[in-house]
């Protein structure tokens, strides 16, 4: 048995969808954005750019319940 945490989230994703675990998938594709998004806000840090950092900040937001 694969272990779809040992994945990376888009090939756990793509795995549990093909297996018809569509709310599995669906667990996976949203841990997959919300990576994105700690990504996307750790460079707007590193740039020291604050519009960048507002941008993906309420990007991110919209991910959240």
């Amino acid at each position: 048995m694969i272990d779809l945490t040992k994945l990376t989230p888009d090939e756990a994703e793509a795995i549990a969808h093909a297996e018809g675990f569509t709310g599995v998938a669906t667990m996976f594709a949203r841990i997959g954005d919300l990576e994105h998004a700690i990504y996307a806000m750790i460079d707007a840090i590193e740039d020291g750019d604050a519009e960048k950092l507002d941008k993906v900040t309420s990007d991110a937001r919209e991910l959240l319940p």
